[in-house]
């Protein structure tokens, strides 16, 4: 369980439903107008009214910095011209000891998915999303693919999840510390 949870790029909601049992309090950003009232329909239905929806640009949130101790971005690092800066800015948005979760592709070579879904990127490897996150000052917990099931005629994408903390703890209530110190 987490107090405060962040949902960048959050498209329908569906994120923030599936972990509601487990936040005290949510918000979902997401650039698009159309896409928010999906997700504040979806969220209204579901009675989770300890949500919020925002507009916003994930390279600049519109949220203080420190203030959640889960962030997701799930399915959007693929679509960004700058994939690490939208990493720094999670890292920014966590609190000390935070969690940040990645859902992204695996690399791949479906170049049609560039044309036909608007991917700027195949994909990432186990190295780079460390990379990117070592880079934002966040430690990498874990690292799995989930591959996909194989059908005959289906192309289908492993998908990579990573869970990266920030190292900070909090001491006496508000000083930060690096876990690393003694």
């Amino acid at each position: 369980p987490f107090q405060a949870m962040l949902d960048l790029g959050t498209g329908t909601g569906r994120l923030l439903e599936l972990f509601a049992p487990l936040y005290a309090r949510a918000v979902g950003v997401d650039m698009s107008r159309d896409m928010l009232a999906v997700a504040r329909a979806n969220l209204d239905r579901a009675g989770l009214s300890r949500v919020q929806v925002r507009q916003g640009d994930i390279f600049l949130l519109p949220t203080q910095a420190g203030h959640f101790d889960f962030v997701t971005l799930h399915q959007v690092l693929h679509y960004l011209d700058d994939p690490a800066a939208a990493i720094r800015e999670a890292a920014r948005a966590l609190a000390p000891g935070g969690r940040l979760l990645i859902a992204d592709f695996a690399p791949h070579e479906l170049e049609f998915l560039r044309e036909e879904h608007n991917h700027l990127r195949l994909g990432f490897s186990h190295a780079q999303l460390a990379e990117w996150l070592q880079a934002a000052g966040l430690e990498v917990d874990r690292m799995i693919d989930l591959k996909p099931e194989t059908a005959s005629g289906a192309q289908k994408l492993t998908v990579t999840l990573c869970m990266a903390r920030d190292p900070r703890m909090l001491i006496a209530g508000s000083e930060q510390l690096s876990g690393s110190q003694s």
